[in-house]
């Protein structure tokens, strides 16, 4: 169940920004609804603190990181053209600060 939740989290991680950019920004709030039940999950099945997780939620949530940042950067050049993705460029933001903060690293 961890496991499928984690290549949830993942798969919907990736699949949200280039569905948001091609559709020039609409149906982001849903994209947006989604990771954040995908990231309550998480925490419900990995705890608040990367003290005491799995090896595998630490290796998860370092991977999931890298990711958004990845998106983000994505999301953050082509906002100039899509004004809408600011949305969603600022819950990334606010998801890729929860992971440093679970990892107990600071950005």
């Amino acid at each position: 169940m961890k496991k499928l939740v984690a290549l949830a989290f993942v798969a919907l991680a990736l699949a949200a920004v280039p569905t948001a950019l091609a559709a020039g920004g609409t149906g982001v709030k849903g994209k947006h609804a989604r990771i954040a039940q995908l990231a309550e999950r998480f925490v419900k099945h990995c705890g608040t603190s990367s003290t005491g997780a799995p090896q595998r939620c630490v290796t998860f949530a370092n991977k999931a990181l890298t990711r958004l940042q990845t998106l983000d950067g994505k999301v953050e050049q082509r906002m100039a053209t899509h004004p809408k993705l600011q949305t969603l460029d600022t819950f990334l933001q606010t998801v890729i600060g929860r992971l440093h903060a679970w990892l107990g690293s600071t950005g």
